[in-house]
């Protein structure tokens, strides 16, 4: 029988803090990293978070949570969050999240639109902007804004596969 947290519990594994974001001393400002190598940690961030919120969700079955944690991230889920929130960015948040999406990357799209792709990668180099930046408050924002705007829309599982 699957034992569920009470919702207080919940709450507290969703508002959990990543561990602290900074790059070690004399390393780059996360200012200045390219859109690929922001991408590349923000990748792990937004994996990190998707994980807390399926257990804050109070399953706690392993392949329940993978099959669940899996719809949310992949490029198609992504890019409908990014989508969702790109009113919501500061101009400098958007500038970031257009030298993701637009970075030269060797990997490409698997089972997704090249498009979804990009997008993906721009919110990604959000995401580890943020997280680089320490700016953990911000990024806790914007993941529970695109979450709950992802759920308006019915999910990820809304989409046509392309």
């Amino acid at each position: 029988m699957e034992e569920s947290l009470n919702p207080q519990e919940n709450e507290n594994i969703l508002k959990a803090d990543l561990p602290e974001g900074h790059l070690p001393s004399g390393s780059v400002d996360p200012f200045l990293l390219n859109g690929a190598a922001l991408a590349y940690i923000g990748d792990a961030v937004y994996e990190i978070m998707v994980r807390q919120y399926m257990l804050a969700t109070g399953s706690h079955q392993a392949d329940r949570l993978h099959k669940h944690t899996t719809r949310m991230v992949n490029a198609g889920a992504q890019s409908d969050m990014i989508r969702a929130l790109m009113t919501e960015l500061t101009e400098t948040e958007t500038g970031i999240f257009k030298r993701g999406r637009n970075a030269s990357t060797l990997t490409t799209a698997r089972n997704q639109s090249v498009t979804d792709y990009r997008r993906a990668t721009g919110l990604e180099a959000l995401f580890g902007y943020l997280y680089l930046s320490g700016q953990q408050e911000r990024l806790r924002e914007l993941f529970e804004h695109g979450m709950a705007l992802l759920k308006e829309e019915g999910g990820p599982d809304h989409r046509q596969t392309e």
